[in-house]
C-alpha cells in the first residue's frame, strides 16, 4: 500500500513554537508518510529551511506568504498554495498558524476537498494585543474557515475552551493535544555561562523567545529596573532571541541605564541547551499557546515564573511547578523574582516537581502518538 502524503503548511519560516511543532512532526513521521513542508517568510534562507534540509525533509518556499495582511500578496499566496496542492496531491493537509489557516482553507475548497484537513491553533491570534478591528477580523475569519476543516487541534485546554466560548466551531471538531519535546542534552552550568560570557557568581534571569510584542519583554525589563532601582539587587537579565522589537527594547534599556544588567543575546541555535546558565527563567508573554521553552525549562529543572496567559497555567501550577504572575504587570513580576531569589528551598521544590511533570505529560512520543491517531481515524472515515 503506497504511503499517504502529508503537506504541512505554515506562515513563517523563522523558528518559533509553530515551526518547531511542524519540524518535530515531519521528522518523526517522514518514514511512515511522504512528508512535505511549505512556508513563507525568508524561504530558502530561513532557519526552518536549514533544519528541514538537515533532516532530509522535502519543502517548498512560498515567497508571497507573509504574516501581515496584504490583499495583493495574500491573493498571490493563495494562488501559490493552490498550485502546490495540485502538484503534490496530499492526502492530509495540516495547517499551522492563523494566516495559513485562512488561506489554506480557501485553497482546499478549490482543489483538495478529498484531503483530510487538520488545523493546529498555536494560540488564537485574536487574543494577541491587536487593534479591535483586526481581532474581530481574525475571529470571524477563523469561524468562517472552520467549516472547511475536519479537525482543529488546540495545544492547550485554554485554547480549546476559548474556541468553544467564541463559537469558532462545534465541539466535535476540537481536540486538545499538548506540545511535547524529546530529551535535551543540556550543557553544564559553567560551560553554558562561558558561551554567553556570563560571570559564574552573578544571579542570572533568563528568557528565550522571538522579540515580538506578544512576548512582553518590555515588562520584564521594567521589572529588572524596579529590582535594581529599589533594592539594588545584583542581577543580570539575558534574553535570547531576535525580532522586530529589538530597537524598542534597546531604547528601553538605555532609558533605564541598564546596559550592564540586560543582555539582548540575539538568536542562538539550540538555545535550550544554554538554560543551565540561568538561575531562574521568566516567561513574560501577554499571549501564548503552549510554550515549548517553558517545557524545556521544566525539563532542565530551572525555577520558573510565568504569566497567567494561554496554556501557561497548564504547565506552571502556581506554588507547585512554578510561580504565576499577572501579565503586563512589572511590579508583580519584580516581587516574584525577589521572592524566588531569596528562597532557595522554594526554588528546589518547584523545579523538582516541574521536571517530573514535563517528563510524564509533555513528551514528544505522546504528542506524536495522539496526532497520528487523529490522522488515521479521520483518514479511515474519508
Amino acid at each position: 500500500m503506497p504511503k499517504k502524503t502529508i503537506l504541512y503548511l505554515i506562515t513563517q519560516s523563522e523558528l518559533g513554537g509553530a515551526q518547531r511543532y511542524c519540524l518535530d512532526l515531519a521528522s518523526a513521521l517522514k518514514n511512515e508518510f511522504n512528508v512535505i513542508v511549505a512556508f513563507g517568510g525568508k524561504g530558502e534562507k530561513s532557519a526552518l529551511a536549514e533544519k528541514l534540509k538537515k533532516n532530509s525533509i522535502k519543502y517548498y518556499a512560498l515567497p508571497r506568504l507573509q504574516r501581515s495582511i496584504s490583499p495583493i500578496n495574500d491573493w498571490l499566496a493563495l494562488i501559490q498554495i493552490v498550485k502546490l496542492i495540485k502538484k503534490v496531491k496530499p492526502d492530509i493537509i495540516h495547517l499551522n498558524s492563523s494566516k495559513i489557516s485562512i488561506l489554506g482553507s480557501m485553497a482546499t475548497l478549490c482543489v483538495a476537498r478529498y484531503a483530510l484537513r487538520v488545523y493546529t491553533a498555536h494560540g488564537w491570534v485574536f487574543n494577541e494585543p491587536l487593534p479591535f478591528w483586526l481581532k474581530l477580523f481574525y475571529k470571524y475569519a477563523e469561524k468562517f474557515t472552520a467549516r472547511f476543516k475536519d479537525k482543529i487541534i488546540c495545544v492547550s485546554e485554554f485554547d480549546y475552551k476559548t474556541a468553544l466560548e467564541e463559537k469558532i466551531c462545534s465541539k466535535q471538531k476540537l481536540i486538545t493535544v499538548h506540545n511535547g519535546i524529546a530529551p535535551i542534552d543540556f550543557l553544564p552550568r559553567q560551560e553554558a555561562r562561558e558561551k554567553l560570557n556570563l560571570p559564574e557568581n552573578q544571579f542570572i534571569i533568563g528568557s528565550i523567545g522571538n522579540l515580538y510584542k506578544t512576548k512582553g519583554f518590555q515588562y520584564l525589563i521594567n521589572a529588572v529596573n524596579i529590582l535594581i532601582a529599589n533594592y539594588q539587587l545584583p542581577i543580570t537579565l539575558v534574553i535570547i532571541g531576535e525580532g522586530g522589537e529589538r530597537k524598542r527594547l534597546t531604547e528601553l534599556i538605555k532609558k533605564y541605564k541598564l546596559e550592564d544588567n540586560v543582555i539582548l543575546a540575539g538568536r542562538i541555535p539550540e538555545a535550550a541547551r544554554l538554560l543551565s546558565a540561568f538561575d531562574i527563567y521568566v516567561c513574560s508573554s501577554v499571549k501564548e499557546g503552549l510554550s515549548y521553552t517553558i517545557i524545556e525549562t521544566m525539563l532542565n529543572g530551572l525555577p520558573i515564573i510565568a504569566t497567567r496567559v494561554g496554556g501557561n497555567p497548564e504547565l506552571v501550577e502556581n506554588g507547585q511547578t512554578g510561580l504565576l504572575i499577572n501579565s503586563q504587570d512589572a511590579s508583580d513580576l519584580a516581587d516574584k523574582i525577589k521572592e524566588l531569589k531569596n528562597n532557595p528551598e522554594l526554588q528546589q521544590e518547584i523545579s523538582t516537581k516541574a521536571r517530573i511533570k514535563a517528563q510524564e505529560e509533555f513528551n514528544l512520543e505522546k504528542m506524536i502518538r495522539e496526532t497520528k491517531e487523529i490522522y488515521y481515524k479521520k483518514i479511515n472515515k474519508k
